[in-house]
């Protein structure tokens, strides 16, 4: 697209703004998915902004993730603002991992945006490297979870905005990527994540936020400079916990304010509402700062905090953790004075762009349209937001709420006539009903909800969600709308719920029907196939078709797999229809062949998507019957092969710390075409007496990072093969065939086939081990080998060709290497010839084992951390640099070498 002039976008921003629901401003471009507006792609408006000039970028309702967003440092004074803060989101999964290559994954993604090197300076799904920008009214997320550094947004300007946003991840949320020229103002925005989601250099104020922790979370990591007076204040903001975490083991952690990264950290808390979950060291990590509990530089502040976290008495014993002294040193960390600098910067003053409303019950009535209930006095309209925050009650009686309505902590909706809502947001709140009326409209769950009704509540509002719903009151709730955006799980207390239409009952994980309770079903697709029934007592179940589910338990029992009706349960199922119950989402393996369906529990065989256990102590056993499900070998579980060909895993096979795959013959060895993911340590061990040896024969692909331990195990003087026959270029573990046979003449070998047969893997023998080269590119483009002992050796039968060969722990030069040059160590007719030439600029410098390596003559090198902190500097002409003293993490190593000027991004562990 050419770049149009200014004052064509703001005509053409003017004319779509005119045909859409007013707002409080007027936008100069508007970017809608579905293209009704001037632009599709957020990136695509921010590009065709004017430099410098004042611009308001409106982003309608959709899931944008299909970007990686920067905002270039020439793109000043920008404002982008969603229709609607829940459902406006701004998301991608990109984060930081040790890839060898550029410290990005996954790299299908990073290759689409690493022509800009700032944009891909970090994992960050939005990137400001301008001045005076603003967000409001928006979801900013990175989606990537628990996998390392996965920055929401990166901040390396000053004096930007966020507003009423969402901005979540899980480590990293939040990077201020410079020192006090990365001032940033948050207000009454909500931050969600885990591990430092915090961090960095910068000036942060955070006012009436709500900050939201995973268990175990150190919500800062601050490297305040010395010089700066100010690094992140936390001003009148509610801390809360957020249960569910996408990493198993977080559930019920405490929270830390956070653990000190490099120089001088200052953080400070003051009027919050803390929970029960802080830990009450608050602090306590040094993370390699052994300073940090002595050193008076360290500012780490609290002041008036409220709730059961806020006890200060037993805080870690650091000189620099305290409270503020008085009134007049608090009065200091004022928002408007932290964020000053020197020049008067004021964010406090200007006020929101969207107009956000909180009920304040003023008028003689407690109705939703009613302007005198809400402040400022007027009728929340399109695009812009209202709450209602605490125990109100405030009465849908007729018409459309047009504003996105948001009920938390208590406060309840009463529909008392027919209504409607653009979008109405449940926190810990309620809807009521005493009178038949319809609420139609859009439903999130954003916390528990409980929905109240002693009449008959008609919901034609379509429900999305994580969260418990539980129906209670006599009355009945109709689910008339299509709820398959809702998974969390339902409970009916007392009263009826009734599922009127398909996927009204979402795909909730679990129903449970107390004792006063009744669920009616009036079509067979309205319950999910996945979903599991719980009744307790005399909880009725009305059938007007069959339903078909995974599991019931009847006062916690499990049913067997059958068919029941009225006649076989009277006290619980009236009507028509029947329970079926089916297929189960996930099966536990009981030990034998795999296409014996007398081997499950339930007794059916899986299919794609389900999942398979195979636990501690348990052996499935592989037959000519493909197999469909996704097989979770568990620590002790072992599949044993038992066919020569076509035997085959079409899902995928995750492999558990101390997991085996085997066989045990008499003949030549066994098939298995399988996709393996290792989530640990695994075995592959062979037995066979058979004089001309024995196979492996795995054709399918390993993933993972762990190590393959390869052994013969048959007390036979027998050469046993793991023939490898898949592209195996995303294993980047160890192959471990450095334990000796069972049998002192017998021995274990990996035979790479194919291109990538042995991944980026890095290859150990020792005794009689060998591995077997019979591809010229079957280990890539770089060769890891480490050999012990006079009986082991790497078999050449080809010509093999790389771009790196490191034996013993020695990079060799280019040249061609065979059993002449390392005799004992290289057998056979072929060859490994070395030519770094094809090596990229950045290959030619490379991390291993915490040394970095260094492929040419160098004439300057520096290594800087993710701060830009240099922390190395040499012009030495070496070959290896010792970086162990650095800490876990990104760095970026800028050399000049040969001649050649370049840079590379390194992980060390």
């Amino acid at each position: 697209m050419k770049k149009l002039d200014f004052f064509v976008l703001l005509f053409i921003g003017l004319l779509f703004f005119n045909t859409a629901a007013a707002q409080s401003f007027s936008p100069d471009i508007i970017v809608d998915i579905n293209g009704s507006g001037n632009f599709t792609s957020i990136q695509a408006a921010i590009d065709a902004a004017p430099a410098g000039t004042p611009t308001i970028i409106y982003v309608k309702r959709g899931l944008y993730d299909k970007e990686k967003l920067l905002v270039p440092a020439n793109k000043t004074n920008l404002t982008l603002i969603g229709e609607s803060r829940t459902e406006t989101i701004i998301s991608y999964d990109i984060y930081n991992c040790n890839d060898g290559g550029d410290g990005l994954c996954p790299d299908a993604k990073v290759a689409l945006w690493a022509s800009n090197t700032n944009l891909v300076a970090t994992a960050a799904t939005l990137t400001i490297m301008a001045n005076d920008f603003r967000a409001e009214n928006i979801t900013i997320r990175n989606t990537a979870g628990p996998v390392g550094q996965a920055q929401a947004l990166t901040l390396r300007a000053d004096r930007n905005v966020f507003v009423n946003c969402d901005i979540t991840a899980y480590q990293d949320t939040i990077y201020f990527w410079t020192a006090e020229t990365s001032r940033a103002y948050f207000k009454s925005c909500m931050i969600l994540g885990r591990t430092d989601y915090i961090y960095g250099r910068g000036v942060g104020v955070f006012n009436e936020c709500e900050i939201r922790s995973y268990g175990g979370a150190w919500i800062t990591a601050p490297s305040s400079e010395e010089t700066q007076t100010y690094g992140f204040v936390f001003y009148k903001c509610n801390l809360t916990y957020q249960p569910n975490s996408p990493r198993l083991g977080d559930d019920g952690m405490k929270i830390k304010f956070g653990r000190p990264w490099h120089q001088y950290p200052k953080v400070t808390w003051l009027y919050c509402t803390m929970p029960a979950e802080i830990d009450p060291l608050g602090w306590g990590d040094k993370w390699n700062m052994a300073y940090s509990d002595t050193d008076p530089r360290l500012k780490l502040y609290e002041w008036m905090n409220t709730g059961p976290g806020a006890d200060m008495s037993g805080r870690a014993n650091w000189v620099g953790i305290r409270p503020l002294s008085d009134q007049t040193e608090a009065n200091l960390y004022e928002p408007k004075i932290v964020l000053a600098g020197t020049d008067n910067w004021d964010p406090t003053a200007i006020p929101p762009t969207v107009t956000v409303y909180n009920w304040d019950a003023g008028a003689n009535n407690n109705g939703w349209i009613e302007a005198d209930n809400w402040n400022p006095n007027a009728v929340p309209a399109a695009s812009e937001a209202a709450n209602v925050d605490g125990n109100f009650t405030i009465n849908a009686n007729g018409g459309n709420f047009a504003a996105d309505l948001n009920l938390l902590n208590g406060a309840v909706i009463d529909v008392s006539a027919n209504s409607s809502t653009t979008l109405l947001t449940l926190n810990q709140a309620s809807i009521s009903s005493i009178a038949s009326a319809t609420l139609s409209g859009n439903i999130k769950t954003k916390g528990t909800v409980t929905i109240n009704s002693s009449a008959n509540l008609n919901l034609t509002a379509m429900i999305s969600g994580v969260h418990q719903i539980t129906k209670t009151g006599s009355g009945i709730v109709q689910l008339n709308s299509n709820n398959s955006g809702y998974t969390g799980n339902l409970v009916i207390e007392a009263g009826e719920l009734q599922a009127k239409i398909a996927n009204s009952l979402g795909k909730s994980p679990k129903i449970t029907i107390k004792t006063n309770g009744k669920l009616t079903v009036d079509l067979s697709t309205a319950v999910d196939v996945k979903t599991a029934l719980y009744t307790e007592g005399t909880a009725s179940i009305v059938l007007t078709q069959d339903i078909t589910i995974n599991e019931w338990y009847i006062d916690g029992v499990l049913q067997p797999v059958g068919v029941y009706t009225s006649a076989t349960n009277a006290s619980t199922i009236s009507g028509t229809g029947k329970i079926i119950i089916g297929r189960p989402s996930e099966f536990g393996f009981l030990g034998g062949l795999w296409d014996d369906v007398t081997k499950y529990s339930p007794a059916l065989l899986p299919k794609a998507g389900e999942k398979v256990n195979v636990n501690t102590g348990i052996t499935i056993e592989t037959t000519l019957t493909t197999f469909e499900a996704d097989m979770y070998v568990k620590t002790g579980g072992t599949i044993r092969l038992r066919q020569t060909k076509d035997s085959k895993c079409s899902g995928p096979v995750r492999m558990a710390q101390g997991s085996v795959i085997t066989y045990a013959t008499s003949g030549t060895g066994f098939y298995l075409n399988a996709p393996i993911i290792l989530e640990g340590d695994i075995s592959l061990t062979m037995s066979s007496n058979n004089v001309a040896g024995n196979t492996m024969d795995l054709p399918g692909t390993f993933s993972g990072s762990n190590k393959v331990i390869v052994r013969n195990i048959r007390d036979f003087a027998s050469a046993a093969t793991v023939k490898l026959g898949g592209d195996n270029s995303s294993f980047t573990g160890i192959w471990d065939l450095t334990l000796a046979a069972a049998n002192a003449g017998g021995s274990a070998a990996i035979n790479g086939t194919v291109e990538n047969a042995f991944g980026k893997g890095t290859i150990n023998l020792a005794f009689n081990n060998k591995a077997v080269f019979n591809h010229a590119k079957c280990a890539g483009d770089e060769l890891n080998m480490n050999i012990t002992g006079s009986s082991s050796s790497a078999v050449l039968n080809v010509a093999v060709n790389v771009k790196k060969f490191t034996l013993n722990g020695t990079q060799l030069a280019n040249g061609t290497y065979n059993t002449t040059t390392h005799p004992g160590l290289l057998t056979g007719t072929g060859s490994i010839t070395v030519n770094s030439g094809n090596l990229g600029l950045d290959e030619n410098v490379f991390l291993e084992y915490g040394m970095l390596k260094v492929n040419g003559v160098i004439e300057n090198l520096d290594v800087y951390n993710l701060a830009g902190q240099r922390v190395y500097h040499t012009k030495s002409t070496v070959t290896e640099i010792n970086l162990n003293n650095l800490k876990t993490g990104i760095y970026i190593v800028r050399y000049k070498i040969n001649g050649r000027q370049g840079a590379t991004k390194v992980y060390k562990k």
